[in-house]
């Protein structure tokens, strides 16, 4: 089977690949723009899929993730890359100062539509935001201020693998790929 990925982001899909491979399933990067919506992760997932199947009438897949914090009531959530792009992990940093509740999350939802049934599959990965920016090199945007459960590194000091392997994107493409391996 054949699946389209509407993204320009190549890592996504160099993982989506790795991981439906195992569902014989062939994963192809297509660069469709689709709007946005304002809302909750699933929102904008389940509205976009269905848009770019609209344009390109073939199994897609649509992937969005969002940072959140328990202490600014789930901020920045879906806003996470106007975020990152105005204040950045400085203004988050800013924003915790003096706060013990550092407590966060990672969630990514996968919306997929093959002109049946919308089908969203979540992963999330809980953590806290350290105190102080920690950029070994190798994430981007939040990685550099999140420690994952059980980690004593932030994302971005982690290598590839590493991140890979706790990944939130990871958790939502093993749920899709148990999806499709089931139809």
């Amino acid at each position: 089977m054949k699946i389209y990925f509407a993204t320009g982001n190549q890592n996504k899909v160099d993982e989506a690949e790795i991981i439906l491979k195992e569902a014989n399933c062939e994963i192809e990067q297509i660069e469709i723009p689709y709007a946005e919506v304002q809302g909750r992760l699933e929102e904008v997932s389940a509205f976009g899929v269905l848009e770019v199947f609209e344009k390109f009438n073939r199994p897609v897949i649509v992937e969005d993730s969002g940072f959140f914090i328990e202490k600014l009531n789930d901020f920045p959530g879906t806003y996470s890359r106007f975020v990152q792009e105005t204040i950045g992990n400085e203004g988050i940093l800013k924003l915790l100062e003096n706060e013990t509740n550092r407590n966060a999350y990672f969630k990514t939802v996968i919306g997929y539509y093959d002109g049946d049934n919308i089908k969203l599959f979540t992963g999330i990965v809980k953590g806290t935001i350290s105190t102080e920016i920690k950029d070994g090199g190798f994430g981007f945007a939040y990685d550099s201020i999140f420690i994952p459960e059980g980690k004593t590194k932030t994302f971005a000091e982690m290598t590839t693998e590493e991140k890979s392997e706790i990944s939130h994107r990871k958790r939502a493409f093993y749920e899709l790929k148990n999806y499709l391996e089931n139809l």
